[in-house]
C-alpha cells in the first residue's frame, strides 16, 4: 500500500485484502461465544474468546504470518487457527479457575492466548524467513 493512494482507497484495500479470513474469523467469533456460553461465563469470557477469534486471527494473519494463501486455503486456516485459540483460551480459563478467583480468568485466558498465538505467529516468520 502506497502513501499516496486516497483514504477511501487505502480503506478499501485493507477491508477487502485478506477478505476470507476476516468474514470467516467473524463468523467463528460469534459461534465461539455462543458455544463458551454454555460452559463458561458467556459475558467476560465469551466475549474475550470471541475478540481473540474475531480480531486477532484476522491481524496475525496479515502482520505475522509469511505465506499468503488462496482464498479457500485461508479459510482452512483461519478454521485451523480458531480451533487452536479456542482449545489454548479454554485450557487456560481452565487452569486459572483453579488459581484465581472467577472474575479474573477470562482476562487472564485472554492475556495468555493473545500471548501465545503471537508467539507462534512470529516464530513462524522468523523460522520461514531463515529457510
Amino acid at each position: 500500500m502506497s502513501d499516496n493512494q486516497s483514504l477511501g482507497a487505502r480503506l478499501k484495500e485493507d477491508l477487502t485484502s485478506n477478505l476470507s479470513v476476516s468474514v470467516v474469523s467473524v463468523i467463528l467469533a460469534v459461534v465461539a461465544w455462543f458455544v463458551f456460553a454454555q460452559i463458561g461465563d458467556p459475558t467476560t469470557g465469551g466475549l474475550f474468546l470471541a475478540l481473540n477469534i474475531g480480531v486477532f486471527i484476522p491481524y496475525a494473519y496479515e502482520r505475522y504470518w509469511p505465506v499468503a494463501y488462496s482464498s479457500s486455503a485461508a479459510v482452512v486456516w483461519t478454521i485451523s487457527a480458531a480451533l487452536i485459540t479456542a482449545g489454548l483460551f479454554i485450557g487456560t480459563y481452565q487452569l486459572a479457575l483453579g488459581v484465581v478467583p472467577g472474575e479474573y480468568t477470562g482476562g487472564i485466558a485472554f492475556v495468555l492466548t493473545v500471548l501465545i498465538q503471537y508467539g507462534i505467529a512470529a516464530l513462524f516468520m522468523r523460522v520461514r524467513q531463515n529457510t
